[in-house]
């Protein structure tokens, strides 16, 4: 289905910073849903909210590396995460759920669940 143009404005205004390609695979995503879209979202966020960025941007990040000791986020930083993700996926997430999530792998599969368990 293909966004309107206010919310591409909505998109590009929650993902201000953030590189054109994010804000090109977060439309991408609000027209097909496609979770293939996601990690580009996910990486251009965490690049854009991290207290401490790694010298070589997200280029080499894992799935496995911790969000805060080897990305570089800090409570701030999650909570624009978090309030981004809310806007720009359309989803609700609750303080609580973000306890389990430590490393970028927790982090995509989160989102993935939840955008899952809201699209059934």
């Amino acid at each position: 289905m293909a966004v309107s143009e206010e919310r591409k404005q909505e998109l590009t205004k929650s993902l201000k910073r953030c590189s054109e390609e994010t804000v090109a695979a977060a439309i991408r995503f609000d027209e097909t849903r496609n979770l293939d879209e996601l990690p580009a979202i996910i990486l251009g966020v965490l690049e854009r909210d991290a207290a401490n960025p790694r010298p070589d941007g997200m280029a080499s990040v894992t799935d496995d590396m911790k969000l805060i000791e080897d990305i570089g986020m800090d409570s701030f930083g999650m909570i624009e995460v978090v309030m981004t993700a809310e806007e720009v996926l359309g989803l609700t997430i609750a303080t609580e759920e973000m306890g389990s999530i430590s490393t970028l792998g927790d982090l995509k599969k989160f989102l993935r669940t939840k955008l899952g368990a809201s699209n059934s």
